[in-house]
């Protein structure tokens, strides 16, 4: 298998990351629009990009020297037109990547207290702007005691006070406040399930529902990649890499079955992806996967321009 393709030369340059966060910080500018909260979206894009280039070193999500991943992020969210702006979306999708940093260094330890506990806590934090993120708790209490081997009744508990702390000092705003009902209206919106109906799947925006179509198309290759190779990774690596495909399929599924919440499960998943998307292209040379390559950068490069002309053509 040939190791020198165009593919592997771009996902071990030093200068990929670079290149794709200038080109998205175009993009970003390319809107006309420099309001606080565009600035707001691409400093949090910024962050969350940083995370996963301090997740994926700490880890070795990539067998390779590689910032693959956080290029991959920043490339994608540039063409994400939709996310620009700051949002619930982007923020909840940054609390999960925290929550994912801290879940991976409880990786068979019985004494994860602490990373345990704030790692529940990212996630409650990202459940303040999108309340669904609540529904990952049971999913990731399974993973801690089969994936990471960290779940114990010391644990257990520190990941319920976690995760009851962001609202136990949110409630004791609010009643201060006098604004109950907005703390219940938050939980009200947690039990709020969308009908399944053609209807509910007729206010996508086709942009956005093709982008998203592209990338599951893409972690799909690479998911059914990396189980087939996952002999050549450390066992450790390929825990982390189960975690993340079994939290793509969770995404795709609840994006199948809540349309209404498509704008935030798609920044979810966009981030979910990136490295799952990193390990393929990186660790892979054979002709097909090249050819896939430089066809995912055209479809994204499409993707941009024609997102950009749609939201130009609307100012």
């Amino acid at each position: 298998m040939r190791k020198n393709r165009f593919q592997n030369k771009v996902a071990t340059s030093g200068y990929t990351l670079p290149v794709a966060a200038l080109l998205s910080t175009l993009l970003w500018c390319a809107e006309g629009v420099f309001t606080s909260a565009m600035l707001g979206g691409w400093l949090l894009c910024g962050l969350t990009a940083y995370l996963w280039m301090e997740t994926g070193n700490a880890n070795s999500l990539v067998r390779v020297r590689s910032l693959l991943t956080p290029a991959t992020y920043v490339a994608m969210m540039g063409a994400a037109y939709s996310l620009h702006a700051w949002q619930p979306a982007t923020v909840a999708a940054c609390a999960m990547l925290a929550s994912y940093n801290l879940l991976f260094r409880s990786y068979q330890r019985t004494d994860a207290v602490s990373p345990l506990f704030h790692s529940f806590l990212c996630l409650s934090i990202g459940s303040l702007f999108f309340p669904q993120l609540l529904f990952f708790v049971p999913f990731y209490l399974c993973y801690a005691a089969i994936y990471f081997r960290s779940l114990t009744w010391r644990t257990f508990w520190a990941a319920v006070v976690g995760v009851l702390l962001p609202y136990w000092f949110v409630a004791g705003y609010e009643l201060y406040a006098g604004e109950v009902g907005r703390f219940v209206a938050h939980f009200a919106d947690l039990v709020d399930f969308q009908r399944l109906q053609v209807e509910s799947y007729q206010h996508l925006n086709g942009f956005q529902l093709g982008f998203a179509i592209w990338v599951i198309l893409l972690s799909l290759v690479a998911a059914v990649h990396c189980a087939r190779t996952s002999f050549n990774d450390k066992i450790r690596t390929r825990m982390l890499l189960r975690f993340l495909m079994v939290q793509e399929l969770l995404i795709v599924a609840f994006m199948a079955l809540q349309p209404a919440r498509f704008t935030v499960l798609f920044a979810l998943l966009l981030m979910n992806s990136a490295p799952l998307l990193a390990h393929y292209f990186a660790l892979t040379g054979s002709r097909f996967s090249n050819s896939l390559f430089v066809i995912s950068l055209f479809i994204l490069c499409a993707l941009a321009l024609s997102g950009l002309w749609m939201r130009l053509s609307i100012f």
